[in-house]
């Protein structure tokens, strides 16, 4: 069996013309949508203000660049869909699916609608896919460590104790999804297993160069169940492999994708594009 794993688009069509027509399954990781400069800009001064987001863009912008971000991801979709390859995916941060916004605009799942209109495409965040020989459990949005691990990014003890909360509640919840799993399990997540070499930011120009921002989830997961192949992206400097507890770790970076192929259980063959020595 060949699977395809494309890594974070960001609303770029992957270059996989011949990749898509050997795989048996395409899988995803996430950030399917487009993610303009000025959107990602204005997330990061809000973090420091007092202001949302988009009201430091101006919600009229803001709406504009939501549109052309979720056209581009349309576009994605429809590329994928049109390999007539099961295409199993989970949302990235950058996928608009609604959670947690008090704007209407926002509110909107806009991310399910895309994928509602493609017979090939399934969203398995938090749910558990068979076939005859593997069992598909997806977890999507997670830009971080659910608990934060540093110092400087730690809110007040209440947000604290409600994040320790949320964290538990969803560990519990894929715990018992992968309690159910008939087979043996690729788990496809779009954050990286936490205090790796596939969640380490490595950029001189960031404040947060050297930490670690995967998901604790992910980690733990990893750690207690030990599925064959973790599947990831959002870290996009991780690009790569790790063995993490027994587990085949991998993270398919950036506007990149990774054939692996599987005989009897086993990984017999893993080849990145780009290049790991590339």
């Amino acid at each position: 069996m060949k699977i395809l794993v494309v890594g974070d688009c960001h609303g770029v069509k992957p270059d996989i013309e011949q990749e898509g027509e050997e795989a048996d399954l395409i899988l995803a990781t996430g950030d399917i949508c487009g993610d303009a400069d000025e959107m990602r800009e204005a997330m990061f001064k809000s973090i420091e203000s007092e202001k949302n987001w988009y009201d430091l863009i101006g919600r009229e912008k803001t709406k504009k660049l939501v549109n052309k971000s979720i056209e581009e991801g349309d576009e994605v979709l429809k590329y994928l869909n049109s390999f007539d390859k099961p295409v199993f995916l989970v949302p990235g941060n950058w996928d608009w699916i609604g959670d947690e916004e008090d704007w209407n605009f926002l509110s909107q799942n806009y991310f399910q609608e895309l994928i509602d209109k493609y017979s090939n495409i399934q969203n398995i965040n938090c749910e558990r896919i068979q076939d005859s020989e593997f069992t598909y459990i997806g977890y999507g949005p997670c830009s971080g460590p659910e608990v934060p691990q540093y110092e400087d990014d730690r809110p007040g003890k209440e947000e604290m104790e409600d994040l320790r909360k949320e964290y538990k509640d969803k560990l519990r919840e894929l715990r018992s999804i992968f309690d159910e799993a008939e087979k043996p399990v690729i788990f496809l997540s779009h954050n990286t297993p936490n205090q790796t070499k596939l969640d380490q930011i490595r950029n001189p120009n960031s404040p947060a160069d050297g930490r670690h921002y995967g998901s604790l989830v992910v980690k733990n997961l990893i750690e207690e169940k030990t599925p064959l192949l973790s599947i990831a992206g959002h870290i996009h400097e991780g690009y790569g492999r790790e063995n993490v507890s027994g587990t085949e770790a991998i993270n398919a970076g950036l506007e990149s994708h990774v054939l692996i192929e599987l005989s009897q259980a086993k990984i017999k063959d893993v080849v990145f594009n780009p290049s790991l020595q590339g």
